[in-house]
């Protein structure tokens, strides 16, 4: 190849190069949805002209994982807070992780500057332990836990109280369909959920799926068109986003939440008549309960919240001179590109190419003799920061439920484990709920547990494309990120164990997956019992809820009629016995009823169901897009 021939061919690279990199910034920079936090359905979205962007997580080097997983396996430890203080201690952790990294692959290792910025950091997450309420950060960034949450009294009267639920004959008891009668629902949301068109609100109008102008959205002027990116505009046909939308929506279902009123102090009190498929009366023990339980979830939640504020506000920013968020950790440098007769162009922050160049040959792995030769030809590998920066801190910016309305899902549940089905196959990866429910957190209380091997909950977040280098470089996007060609950009965030006691909340937009669990000793029965708190977009305006929406179950109207008539003062009691039967049994009759059947119940929760697993299979490609890392 003569000199012209090879300069032609560099100028040609440098052109698509810049090319691609103006059009990744063109999507990169399309206006994203104007919402406070992250969800797990506006986390992608296809534009116009086939193009696509997404506004997940920034993708995480592989290096920057080992070192989340470094220091949470540190802070994993009884006391790690105190030991962190002893010199002695920390120089052993540091032998122990650099005495680990000696069996890997080169690519694989730990740095000596890795090793030293995790337990640099240490200090940091120490200040973030809240010494009342145990709470501490998580595997990952936004989750967050705490072993001593709840009092011993609370928890104990949790484990009361719930038991009524369960103390039911067999025949009563409601066993999650198609759970292998492993999974007991003691209170469910998919059981009389919000049905568009059927469910009425309290005024007798019907709920209307959610569309381009839905009553329950705010009102507007007529002719007035919703605010640009707002929820309202995202769902409307005039938005570039329109049809993810309707795809992510239900036009059949919606789960029921209650409204919780949250004073300055944090005490929480329930706004709603009712909290949905748990009665008022019959279990008035509960529901003190619970609100002092979501009363406890609030600092949590607040946690997740301001992490995720922090983190993911603004999801891309490979263009800006500092480092994309929540990547601080990772030695990231200015990017330019030169030919000649073209100025410097500058294009971008990035981690370095492993080839040492920016624009220079794709290397493939038929090249090198081996895997040994291949690692030994790599220049350059992501490095840590050469001191802690900070990036702990710079990751949260504080955001207060104190004073607001929050709407939140309750559900109560069991896995049950018997010595002829001894273990709990474990779950799939899930988000909650859909665009409807707006769920943008978790919480799960881990409330009892008896005779069954350790379990974890697994995270795992879509991320955007990781910045290769250039095109086809699929080694180098391979080592640094994890990410083969036409692979799925998922990366897993670590787990974390689900011991009795602890309380556990993170973002919505991380997927979740329950890991299989056994008995411990199979000639016994064993369990597990949580309770389950979705938090609702607390920056949007509020969905229907159990506030503006009357109880559904008709066996609710039937225990009030049956107390009436109890009551020599009420105009009910001097009706005939069965006179009270035959309008009872009437009322499933009514057409147009707001009341549901327990069996009409049952048929729409498998209604739901269905609904939602085909929902999870045609958008998975929402949550596992595949990365190709080439332009057509």
């Amino acid at each position: 190849m003569s000199e012209d021939d090879d300069i032609l061919r560099r100028r040609q690279l440098f052109e698509e190069f810049a090319q691609r990199y103006e059009q990744q910034q063109e999507l990169l920079f399309f206006p994203k949805p104007n919402w406070t936090f992250p969800h797990p359905f506006v986390a992608w979205a296809a534009l116009h002209d086939d193009r696509e962007a997404c506004w997940g997580p920034p993708a995480r080097t592989l290096a920057e994982l080992r070192m989340y997983a470094l220091s949470w396996a540190i802070r994993s430890k009884v006391n790690w807070e105190d030991k962190i203080n002893d010199k002695e201690i920390m120089e052993k952790w540091r032998a122990e992780a650099e005495k680990q990294q000696e069996s890997l692959p080169r690519p694989e290792k730990l740095t000596r500057r890795m090793i030293d910025f995790v337990l640099e950091e240490l200090p940091a997450y120490a200040r973030l332990v809240d010494s009342e309420t145990g709470i501490q950060a998580g595997p990952f960034d936004a989750i967050w836990f705490s072993d001593r949450l709840l009092s011993d009294d609370l928890v104990s009267a949790l484990r009361t109280e719930a038991l009524k639920l369960e103390d039911v004959p067999e025949c009563l008891k409601d066993w999650h369909p198609r759970s292998n009668g492993q999974v007991l629902d003691l209170v469910h949301p998919s059981l009389y959920p919000v049905v568009y068109g059927r469910t009425h609100l309290r005024d007798s109008a019907l709920v209307e799926a959610p569309g381009p102008d839905p009553k329950w959205e705010p009102a507007r002027k007529p002719g007035e068109s919703p605010a640009k990116g707002s929820f309202s505009h995202w769902i409307s046909p005039d938005s570039a986003y329109y049809w993810l939308a309707k795809d992510s929506l239900s036009e059949n279902h919606c789960w029921l939440p209650s409204d919780f009123s949250v004073a300055a102090s944090g005490e929480v009190s329930l706004v709603s008549p009712y909290i949905n498929n748990l009665h008022p009366r019959k279990h008035a023990g509960l529901y003190t309960i619970i609100q002092r339980v979501v009363g406890s979830f609030v600092p949590l939640f607040e946690r997740v919240l301001s992490q995720v504020n922090g983190t993911d506000r603004d999801l891309l920013r490979h263009g800006q001179d500092d480092p994309a968020p929540g990547s601080g950790r990772i030695e990231r440098r200015r990017i330019y590109a030169h030919m000649t007769g073209y100025p410097w162009k500058y294009i971008g922050t990035q981690v370095p190419c492993i080839w040492g160049e920016h624009a220079g040959e794709v290397r493939w792995p038929e090249e090198f003799e081996n895997t040994e030769a291949m690692h030994d030809a790599i220049n350059l590998l992501p490095e840590a920061q050469d001191v802690y920066n900070q990036v702990l801190e710079r990751s949260i910016v504080p955001y207060s439920l104190r004073g607001k309305t929050i709407q939140c899902i309750i559900k109560l549940a069991n896995i049950h484990l018997t010595p002829e089905k001894s273990e709990y196959p474990g779950g799939s990866w899930h988000v909650e709920g859909m665009l409807n429910e707006r769920i943008v957190a978790s919480g799960i209380y881990y409330y009892d547990e008896e005779n069954i091997s350790e379990s974890r909950l697994a995270f795992r977040v879509t991320t955007t494309a990781p910045p290769y280098h250039q095109q086809n470089d699929e080694l180098c996007a391979e080592i640094v990120y994890g990410m083969r060609r036409h692979s799925q950009p998922a990366q897993d965030l670590g787990s974390i164990v689900t011991s009795a006691g602890r309380a556990l909340a993170w973002p919505n937009i991380y997927q979740h997956r329950v890991a299989p669990f056994h008995l411990l000793d199979n000639t016994r029965h064993g369990h597990r019992k949580i309770m389950a708190i979705f938090l609702v977009d607390p920056s949007l305006d509020p969905i229907p809820s159990a506030t503006t929406i009357p109880p559904q179950q008709i066996e609710w109207v039937i225990y009030a009629m049956e107390e009436a008539h109890q009551d020599p003062l009420s105009h009910i009691s001097k009706l005939p016995v069965e006179l009270l039967h035959l309008i009872c049994a009437e009322l499933e009759d009514v057409e147009g009823s707001r009341y549901i059947s327990r069996a009409m119940a049952e048929a729409i929760r498998l209604d739901l169901m269905d609904e939602r697993k085909a929902f999870a299979h045609t958008r998975e490609k929402e949550f596992r897009w595949s990365f190709d890392m080439c332009e057509h």
